[in-house]
């Protein structure tokens, strides 16, 4: 198989020569691939790069096959060349290690730290959760997908903000994703968050009722908010420990929303600590500036608890992941009375 990255057309100021180019990944298909899918060849060949941003390319044209367009399920031949061109290049870097929480045949469970992308998305293009799982796999991806079995193929159940610590869990193969996401629509997974609030709860527990929806006022793509048109969504908190300035409490959301812990506990007078998004939206997009990333360690929310029936086993599954020594520590300064 041959291999290799150039540069391909005219960079969008107009000007040619090499630092004006698109970068492009250039691939030939072996014989040994012929007759493989498209799709399921790209999947193979590029893992740092996502399901839907490979069937994206081919469907926008970023990708040619011996120079035209094509189908993800067009049927490879010995010796076709297909290139694709990026707008942004996918870095493949080295994947962290993540701690493993639990694992069998077809399911495994992750505890991803504050900073670490879930799946790529924006400038998190590399070393996300879902890489390390396919990383950690690539043999019997490869060898499925040389069959031309696309069953076997690691995918996300659940995602974490990027800020935010906890379980992630990873179907490994396309039936038992499937079945998982069922349970979660027939909300049958418990999980169960910790969260350190701003502020003093007065109430020991409680239920957040409010609808979620896109936040039309703002200029952040992905922020929700509270709104009357919004999708129902339901969020229950226990009250753990109050400290001087803020309060440590344990979420259980019972609807699964884009942010709705976050937006929640915000609505009800007390955001997660950290969180600037739904704290100061200029704070956040001040911290989204070319070297401002650090501005924001991590939200001050751990996903600690999965409970659910293993689909094939029957067996009840408990996953827990404990509290990471950063959110620890500032637990510890917030005790001492220092403000978030």
């Amino acid at each position: 198989m041959e291999r290799g990255t150039g540069q391909e057309g005219a960079g969008a100021s107009g000007q040619t020569g090499p630092s004006a180019l698109p970068p492009s990944t250039v691939l030939r298909v072996p014989a040994e691939l012929a007759g493989l899918r498209a799709d399921a060849y790209l999947f193979r060949e590029l893992p740092a790069v996502s399901r839907s941003r490979i069937r994206q390319k081919i469907q926008m044209g970023e990708s040619l096959l011996n120079g035209g367009r094509f189908s993800t399920s067009t049927r490879l031949r010995s010796g076709d060349v297909i290139r694709v061109t990026w707008r942004t290049a996918p870095r493949d870097e080295p994947v962290s290690d993540l701690a493993v929480l639990f694992e069998d045949d077809v399911l495994l469970a992750v505890d991803k730290p504050a900073g670490i992308a879930s799946h790529p998305m924006g400038r998190d293009q590399s070393g996300t959760v879902v890489q390390f799982a396919r990383r950690r796999f690539d043999a019997a991806i490869r060898e499925s997908l040389g069959r031309g079995d696309v069953s076997f193929y690691p995918t996300l159940v659940n995602r974490l903000d990027v800020f935010t610590s906890g379980i992630v869990i990873v179907a490994k193969t396309a039936d038992v994703h499937r079945a998982m996401q069922e349970m979660t629509m027939r909300r049958l997974i418990r999980r169960e968050y910790v969260a350190l609030v701003e502020g003093v709860i007065g109430d020991r527990e409680g239920t957040i009722d409010l609808p979620l929806g896109p936040d039309p006022a703002s200029g952040v793509r992905v922020k929700m908010a509270v709104r009357g048109d919004g999708r129902p969504s339901s969020t229950r908190y226990e009250v753990m420990e109050r400290l001087p300035s803020c309060t440590l409490v344990r979420v259980r959301p019972l609807t699964g929303r884009q942010h709705q812990i976050r937006v929640h506990l915000a609505a009800l007078g007390h955001p997660v600590v950290g969180d600037l998004l739904y704290k100061d939206e200029a704070l956040f997009i001040a911290a989204q500036e070319p070297g401002g990333r650090g501005a924001a360690q991590r939200h001050c929310l751990h996903a600690e608890r999965a409970i659910f029936i293993h689909p094939l086993t029957g067996a009840e599954i408990r996953i827990e992941a404990p509290i990471p020594a950063d959110f620890q520590r500032i637990v510890e300064l917030m005790r001492g009375g220092s403000a978030p």
